[in-house]
């Protein structure tokens, strides 16, 4: 499983835009990815910051999502001033979402998904590997 938290700043003066990019990208996820577990965003408490809390099955249901029509659809630049993506691991009986997990690249991985893994690499911290 993946799960990242998306750190979001927003150019000032364009939050109902992207506010609006942000509904129609979870209708059309949730809708047409089966590989996602949960894509939620929340406002934070400085001017322009948001967050998305995202999971999804694997790292390819990750990869695929990114690399999806919708998602690359949109006018992003018009409204990020910047995103900065971190791979989290779940306190296992204190959240319901399996430990984050990075499965090998092999050579019967289809391109589109090594571009991806190169563009979004997981990331996952040493000291997860310390689980209870």
């Amino acid at each position: 499983m993946t799960t990242l938290l998306a750190h979001i700043e927003i150019k000032p003066g364009r939050e109902a835009q992207f506010e609006d990019i942000m509904r129609d990208m979870v209708q059309k996820t949730l809708s047409e990815e089966d590989g996602v577990l949960r894509y939620e965003y929340f406002k934070g408490q400085q001017d322009n910051f948001y967050y998305c809390l995202l999971a999804f099955r694997d790292k390819w249901a990750f990869y695929a999502h990114q690399n999806s029509p919708y998602h690359e659809g949109h006018d992003f630049g018009a409204v990020l001033q910047s995103i900065r993506l971190e791979y989290l691991d779940p306190v296992q009986g204190a959240c319901p979402l399996p430990e984050t997990l990075d499965p090998p690249i092999d050579s019967d991985t289809p391109s589109d998904m090594v571009e991806a893994s190169k563009k979004y690499p997981l990331s996952i911290a040493s000291w997860w590997g310390q689980r209870l």
